[in-house]
């Protein structure tokens, strides 16, 4: 009977304690909520001002302001900006250095990140190391050795000589992410696959590509809007009109409507309209990419 009551009185003081840190921890939580709400909205005001200011009319923006609900959606507003600001030839470059480099340094990334993480060779810890030097080198001190490197080549000035320097500099980050993930993947499937007489090309190929999926899938997403909105290396190396991205082209734009705010604005949502499409639909995907290679790695 004592052992009884002992027993019901311990269970008790654990859903005290248990209610009692619920409670604590739902109090903790809503001053977090709340300075997380301030946030989005502080982030979100320069949105809604440049969505106002795309759809309606100049004459209605100087007379009510950005901030007013528009009486009317002028979307000739994008048209004009389409047209006016050559975007046809700014996306069309962006999308093919986006569609060509994406790939490309990502299946470089992962040819270097599987033997960093699965093969044992002297030195190995130390090379990868080295790799990860490229997050801390500054973009800005390389942009003369960059140019003048280019111009030697002869490719300067064309879309070709965007793919070296972002390649370059999108390894380290790319080759961290995926190291961390194949790093997760067991060792028994390779050590299985070598007893079946499986090649490391075929183990690589055919069994760490498939299971590193949506770690592939979050360095996709970060290694194309990074590419897409780059500006600083494609504003030193391109010069000409026909071969300037979407950033480039928003620069220049910027600089003939800079009294047009309509037009303006509505030339910077066609700008990152692929960014915020791209972003909203695979957020999910971005996220648990991360999350996953954290807690398996």
């Amino acid at each position: 009977m004592n052992a009884t009551i002992t027993g019901a009185r311990g269970r008790a003081r654990t859903s005290a304690s248990d209610a009692s840190d619920e409670t604590t921890g739902g109090r903790r939580s809503v001053p977090l909520t709340v300075a997380l709400s301030v946030l989005a909205l502080v982030w979100l005001i320069p949105f809604f001002f440049v969505v106002t200011t795309a759809i309606r009319g100049q004459g209605e923006l100087l007379s009510s302001g950005p901030f007013s609900i528009p009486k009317a959606l002028r979307l000739d507003n994008f048209v004009k900006a389409w047209d006016i600001g050559n975007f046809s030839t700014y996306y069309r470059n962006s999308l093919i250095v986006t569609g060509i480099k994406t790939p490309l340094g990502i299946l470089i990334a992962s040819l270097a990140a599987y033997p960093l993480a699965k093969l044992r060779f002297p030195l190995r810890d130390h090379v990868f190391l080295f790799l990860l030097l490229g997050l801390a080198i500054p973009i800005h001190v390389t942009l003369l050795p960059i140019f003048t490197m280019l111009r030697e080549m002869g490719i300067n000035n064309t879309l070709a000589a965007l793919f070296p320097p972002y390649l370059a500099f999108g390894l380290p980050l790319h080759i961290f992410i995926l190291r961390g993930y194949f790093r997760s993947i067991p060792d028994d499937l390779r050590e299985a696959a070598l007893i079946d007489g499986a090649s490391e090309w075929q183990i690589y190929w055919r069994i760490t590509m498939p299971l590193a999926i949506p770690a592939l899938a979050t360095v996709f997403i970060i290694d194309a809007l990074a590419t897409w909105n780059e500006l600083l290396i494609a504003l030193v190396l391109l010069s000409s009109e026909s071969v300037r991205t979407v950033p480039l082209g928003l620069l220049n734009f910027q600089g003939q409507f800079s009294s047009q705010m309509t037009a303006l604005n509505a030339g910077i949502l066609i700008g990152i309209a692929p960014v915020l499409i791209v972003y909203v639909l695979f957020q999910r995907y971005l996220v648990s990419g991360l999350t996953a290679g954290a807690i398996k790695g």
